[in-house]
This record gives C-alpha cells, structure tokens and sequence, in this order.
C-alpha cells in the first residue's frame, strides 16, 4: 500500500474509533462535552516526519475525489474520501458523501458506521436541540451499521450511546442489551448494565445533554 492511500486508511480508522472512545464517558459519568480528536492525536505524532512523508491533506482530499469519480460504488473510494474531510473538519462534505455512498454501497456497514461517528463528532459544542438531533442521528446510522454486521458488538454500543444521548430511551436500551447479548462479560459490560438500570429506574437526564 503506498503512502497516500495509508494516509487515507488511517484517517477513516481514525474517525471510526473516536465514536466507540466517547462511549467510556458516558459510561463513566464524564459526560460528552470533551471532545476527544483523535485526529490531532495522531496529527501531533512525529508532525514534521510526516510532512516530509505524506501529501497535504488537500492533496489526498483531491486524489480521493478522483477515485470516488472513478469507482462511485466502491467501498473504500467512498470512505476515504469522508474520512479526509473528517479529519480536515469538513462533517457536513463527509456526511453527503457517506450518504451517497449508502446508496451506492447499500450492504457495506462501515459507511453508516462511519456516518455515526461523523453526526457524534458533529454534536459537542451545538445548541441542545440539536445536538440531540444529531445523536438521533448518528444513533440510527449506527443502528442501520448493526443490521449489516448484526455480530459487531461495538455496533450496538455505540448506537446505544448516542440514542441515550438523544434522550430516546427505548433505543438506547435495545441497543445497549444487543452490546450485552454479544458481550454478556465484556469491558463495558457491566458499566451497561448499571447504565440500563439508572435508565429504568427513570428520573436521570441524558449525561451532557440538556433537555
């Protein structure tokens, strides 16, 4: 694999694991105010190596698009190209061209996937209206992720995340259990498990969003 398409590859994994490390604050209460990027993560990493190393991500934007001309409904071409403009803070181009690419790409789950984590990356730092509507949104993506690949656990943690965080209940905890059905006694299990209880119990609101 040569450099460019690297770069790429490591961006749209890069974008895909910043949803599942939001998931750890809400389980643990810190809330979803911080926003954790991990691109600036990976960015800061031997910066001026890089740069001697990979294009400008102008450059990679660019090569990308040309791919995605040439090969509309390949997977990959499609991703890459969102997860670059991810990385570059460009959410709303990433998310059309997710959207597209659901598509063009109907049975592939890492596009919805990817399409969750580009709402949730969107939502810190915006009114509350629609940071909820945001994280109804990348719950749904998620969700529809979980029907293409019904045994990726980290598929229904997610989804059940961002539906608590949209303050729909029912969701988050159908979601949460699918976690529990395909990971009774994983990391998160039982953080899920007391979240699903508080979520019963009722009279607890969404952590970080105010209604």
């Amino acid at each position: 694999m040569n450099r460019k398409r690297l770069g790429r590859v490591m961006a749209v994994v890069a974008i895909v694991l910043a949803a599942f490390f939001l998931l750890s604050s809400i389980l643990l209460g810190f809330g979803m105010n911080t926003n954790y990027n991990l691109f600036d993560v990976f960015g800061n990493q031997d910066q001026a190596q890089q740069q001697d190393q990979v294009p400008s991500t102008q450059d990679a934007i660019d090569e990308a698009k040309k791919d995605l001309e040439n090969n509309p409904k390949d997977p990959d071409a499609i991703t890459d190209l969102a997860g670059l403009y991810a990385q570059n803070g460009q959410y709303d181009d990433a998310a059309k061209v997710l959207r597209e690419g659901r598509e063009k790409a109907p049975k592939n789950a890492e596009i919805p996937a990817l399409l969750g984590s580009v709402y949730q990356q969107q939502a810190p730092g915006v009114e509350p209206k629609e940071q909820r509507e945001l994280y109804g949104k990348a719950g749904d993506s998620f969700a529809t992720a979980t029907e293409l690949d019904p045994k990726n656990e980290d598929l229904y943690a997610a989804a059940g995340q961002n539906y608590d965080q949209a303050g729909e209940t029912a969701e988050a905890i159908k979601y949460y259990n699918g976690y529990l059905d395909r990971e009774p006694n994983g990391q998160d299990s039982q953080a899920i498990k007391e979240r699903i209880s508080a979520l019963l119990a009722g009279g607890e609101e969404t952590t970080g969003v105010q209604p």
